[in-house]
């Protein structure tokens, strides 16, 4: 499994390399400048908004599924069919929920009339991530792997006419019916995928017994996500709610800080999803999950850490390319988000180990000590500083929730703090901080000392023995599950 693990992930992170920061800085980062930040804020603010309820057009049934199918496949056939007619109605109940409930914050016209096609969007991601969980559940993860960046694709296409040719404009709306075409393609290309794995035919029948027993068992998962949507993306709606003179304005400014962590994040995400499926398995199976969560943990260290640390050496170099009217402002809030990256980072994979071994409940107590401190802090702190006060809350909100859990993993897995990688870790940080400053010293380009950066982070990484060659060697050359 180990091996698995590494043979997906180098192709994951490939392919997402290729596409997804040229969806970010070529268009999603252009959309921003060309519409302006108010009205990008705006479209952000709801965006965060529509996701903060998708998980009541979910209720956890896409982690369940997965880790359920990932346990036992031959429960594909007899639980699809059942669990789309499910999804169905909880994709109806999801839309009337949001919009009562935007209705009821303010909301009105024109910032109705996206929300109506974001909401759709949301509804084609979950539907998509559904069908991508039965397929990663049954361990086909390059499938999966080519499917997490087809919308992305899509978008690339769709939008560079607009962007790019001088006789089209891009405007915030068209930006939204782009992304509902291509997230509506991705779904429809996961179902086609989806139905080739399955021997019975698909049947829409409502089955309460079996719907009840489904939720039952899913909402733990539900509550979860839920939880984590809310100290997660909340910030932004907060942000343009609490600041009702320069509210867009402000979270336009945290939306170009939070790109970048996007955009990195991804990486996060790519680990979970393939963490969890091999999790589950190992853990059904008995098998030690030590050396896979000693390799996914490190590895992520490393990333989080070498890319936070160079960030801060570059960030005014980094908005002044990326945005029209970058600041030292918008800086500073970028700086503050990817510190923020390595609690985010630890969360990905020791969390994910959590929900494999099924401690959902233990987890959604540290979700909601999380949303108490994520909304408490930011209520303060917004009115204050805006944007900088909001980025504070996340680095604060997710250290709490990263070492609750790394202390809940070293209890239920009984392991030991292992002292002799505290140093490496010390001594590598201390590494890279040294590189940096030596880097900013020669006078190249800030984009080459970047890259270099993330090079010798890698050499670093091995000197102080983080990262053990001999050890992913031998696991790739491992057939063992």
């Amino acid at each position: 499994m180990n091996r698995e693990f590494l043979i997906n992930l180098l192709f994951l992170i490939s392919i997402n390399l290729v596409i997804k920061p040229f969806y970010v800085f070529g268009v999603d980062l252009q959309v921003q400048n060309v519409v302006g930040k108010e009205s990008y804020g705006l479209y952000f603010a709801l965006f965060n908004f529509s996701y903060i309820f998708q998980i009541f057009s979910d209720l956890g049934i896409q982690q369940y599924n997965n880790r359920n199918i990932a346990q036992h496949h031959y429960l594909l056939d007899k639980y699809f069919s059942s669990i789309l007619v499910l999804k169905l109605g909880l994709g109806a109940g999801f839309f009337l929920l949001s919009y009562t409930t935007a209705f009821l914050l303010g909301y009105q016209g024109d910032e109705m009339y996206l929300l109506l096609f974001l909401l759709l969007n949301q509804l084609f991601i979950t539907f998509t991530f559904f069908f991508r969980s039965n397929i990663s559940g049954l361990q086909y993860y390059r499938v999966d792997s080519v499917l997490s960046v087809m919308d992305k694709l899509l978008m690339i296409v769709g939008c560079i006419p607009f962007l790019y040719l001088p006789f089209w404009e891009i405007t915030i709306e068209k930006f939204v019916y782009l992304q509902t075409a291509s997230f509506g393609v991705t779904t429809l290309t996961s179902y086609w995928l989806t139905r080739q794995y399955l021997k019975e035919d698909i049947r829409l029948k409502w089955k309460p017994v079996l719907s009840k027993a489904i939720l039952k068992q899913s909402l733990p998962f539900a509550l979860a996500v839920l939880l984590m949507s809310l100290y997660t993306r909340i910030d932004a709606v907060m942000i343009e709610r609490l600041l009702p003179t320069n509210g867009a304005a402000e979270v336009g400014v945290y939306a170009a800080g939070y790109r970048l962590l996007d955009a990195v994040n991804m990486i996060g995400f790519l680990f979970a999803g393939l963490l969890l499926p091999m999790f589950s398995k190992m853990l059904h199976q008995k098998i030690s999950i030590n050396t896979l969560l000693s390799i996914s943990g490190r590895i992520m260290f490393v990333i989080t850490s070498s890319f936070s640390i160079a960030v801060c050496f570059h960030a005014e170099s980094i908005t002044n390319w990326m945005y029209d009217d970058g600041s030292s402002y918008m800086a500073s809030v970028m700086v503050l988000l990817l510190i923020g990256f390595n609690a985010i980072g630890i969360i990905h994979v020791v969390g994910t180990l959590l929900v494999a071994n099924g401690n959902l409940k233990q987890l959604n107590v540290v979700f909601v000590l999380g949303v108490l401190v994520n909304i408490v802090t930011n209520y303060i702190l917004i009115q204050y500083y805006g944007a900088w006060g909001a980025a504070i809350t996340t680095i604060v909100s997710q250290l709490i929730v990263a070492v609750i859990e790394l202390l809940m993993v070293k209890r239920i897995f009984k392991l030991e703090w292992n002292g002799y990688f505290i140093v490496q870790s010390m001594v590598f940080v201390g590494l890279i901080y040294g590189i940096n400053v030596l880097l900013v010293q020669i006078t190249v380009m800030w984009q080459i000392q970047f890259v270099l950066a993330g090079l010798l982070a890698v050499v670093a990484a091995f000197l102080t023995k983080i990262l053990s060659l001999k050890l992913i060697l031998a696991n790739f050359k491992s057939k063992a599950l």
